[in-house]
């Protein structure tokens, strides 16, 4: 992809001009972070507001877990979380665009019809079949991330993120999907070793350079936890730090759980490196 416009939903948003910020929201009682902190509609809806007034561009919005060893939930239970608050979001015209964070073609159906414009998919369209057309057939963008989960595609951890990068897009642009609506993450913490998360920071220019815009998820996973011995609540510099590299290897947008923080090292480090 060219440098120009992305379309965030029915929104541009211009490629190179700043970061820009996913602010996670997660309605579910067993993330891995803020399980049950937000699995009232009320509660919901107040953290998506802080979010924004803290500078969240898109509100990413799950009803399952995905952390390691999790309990998959039913597609009906997972609507039932996701649809109410998405409705109660969307109807505020202040509100940014919102993210539904799902594998499940279904949910992503639900979720477009309540009002979200994109569709965050840690399979990258390649676990559901349904899932690409259903993007496709309501002009949403999407988030592709790399899923070590089902097997490394080559023997390189780059060459593997490379190889299912090139599957996801191929799907989509079989669906009907442009290229201005696709966004890859490299999917950190899915992978099988902290090493391997590492190899993976350190090459975000490299992985950049694909040319889709890239999003970097590393928000309290275990990579700035466990080398230093931190519990979930305790990972907020080092998040913060990866924050700033991303950005300086040239990543377009974070998605994170501190929005405050994040803003103002991205605001920081956009000045340094954007200009």
């Amino acid at each position: 992809m060219k440098e120009g416009f992305l379309k965030l939903g029915s929104r541009d948003w211009a490629i190179g001009e700043r970061t820009g910020i996913f602010g996670i929201l997660n309605v579910t009682p067993d993330s891995f972070s803020d399980g049950g902190r937000f699995v009232r509609i009320d509660a919901a809806l107040a953290q998506a507001r802080r979010m924004v007034e803290e500078g969240a561009d898109v509100l990413d919005i799950g009803g399952e877990s995905t952390k390691p060893g999790f309990k998959e939930v039913s597609t009906e239970e997972e609507i039932a979380r996701v649809v109410p608050v998405i409705e109660a979001i969307v109807i505020d015209e202040s509100m940014p665009v919102v993210s539904i964070d799902t594998t499940k073609a279904a949910v992503a159906r639900a979720a477009l019809e309540a009002g979200a414009e994109i569709v965050n998919d840690i399979w990258g369209l390649q676990h559901d079949p349904e899932m690409a057309s259903v993007v496709a057939e309501f002009g949403a963008s999407c988030v592709l991330m790399h899923n070590s989960r089902g097997g490394w595609r080559r023997d390189g951890v780059l060459d593997s993120i490379s190889a299912s990068w090139e599957e996801s897009v191929s799907l989509a642009f079989q669906a009907g999907l442009s290229e201005d609506r696709i966004i890859l993450d490299p999917g950190i913490g899915f992978t099988d070793t902290r090493e391997q998360d590492l190899e993976i920071i350190r090459n975000l220019g490299a992985l950049r350079s694909i040319g889709f815009p890239l999003l970097l998820g590393v928000s309290r996973k275990r990579i700035t936890g466990e080398p230093f011995g931190l519990g979930l609540d305790e990972r907020l510099e080092t998040t913060l730090a990866t924050t700033a590299l991303g950005i300086g290897e040239g990543i377009d947008f974070v998605r994170v759980h501190d929005v405050k923080e994040n803003v103002r090292v991205a605001k920081m480090t956009d000045l340094i490196t954007r200009g």
